[in-house]
């Protein structure tokens, strides 16, 4: 079997059955020491959490941490997410399902 192939099987899979944004969820009440109950696919990082850019930063490096993913930095500049939803779209695709 082809690697390029084998390997996006493999990258595929790491997606296949995971709940994402629940996942982010709760590296974000982790974060802010809120119950994950009380963040949904809604909220808003900057104005619902309050979250600059060294929170940002820090959540970024959770999530690489928790699903074993490396973001590029080029890919993330202001505005490129805003709620939990897009950033869990992000994860999606980045790990590639």
């Amino acid at each position: 079997m082809d690697g390029a192939k084998v390997l996006a099987e493999e990258t595929s899979n790491r997606a296949a059955g995971r709940d994402v944004t629940g996942e982010v969820i709760r590296s974000v009440a982790a974060m802010t020491g809120r119950t994950p109950e009380s963040i949904t696919g809604g909220t808003r990082f900057h104005q619902d959490l309050d979250f600059d850019s060294t929170n940002v930063l820090e959540l970024l490096m959770r999530l690489e941490a928790d699903f074993d993913i490396e973001f590029d930095p080029d890919t993330f500049g202001s505005g490129t997410f805003e709620t939990v939803d897009s950033l869990s779209a992000r994860v999606r695709q980045v790990l590639g399902g």
